[in-house]
């Protein structure tokens, strides 16, 4: 299932290019490497070069999963694969 899923995403350009990680060939290596490539650059260039990051750790678990559930439908991911997130979901909640 998880092979079919990739496929879908691959197939209908779901996922941006700058999502890293849970991808093949796009470990959040490769996006520590584009961060700092692309950061050299700039100063070699004189361009002024800042960042903003967050600690999100806990992100997910502060999405409604309501709202959350209706995004795999609406990039046409049906049956198992929505089975799938929903019991991932299923009796989850924010924790301290």
């Amino acid at each position: 299932m998880y092979n079919q899923l990739q496929e879908h995403l691959n197939k209908y350009r779901i996922l941006a290019e700058e999502q890293f990680g849970f991808r093949a060939d796009s470990t959040t290596n490769k996006a520590i490497y584009k961060l700092i490539n692309k950061t050299l650059k700039a100063l070699n260039t004189n361009f002024i070069v800042g960042g903003i990051f967050f600690y999100l750790e806990k992100a997910f678990d502060c999405l409604n999963h309501n709202i959350l559930l209706s995004k795999p439908k609406f990039y046409g991911v049906n049956g198992k694969a929505k089975s799938w997130f929903q019991s991932y979901l299923d009796n989850r909640w924010m924790k301290n």
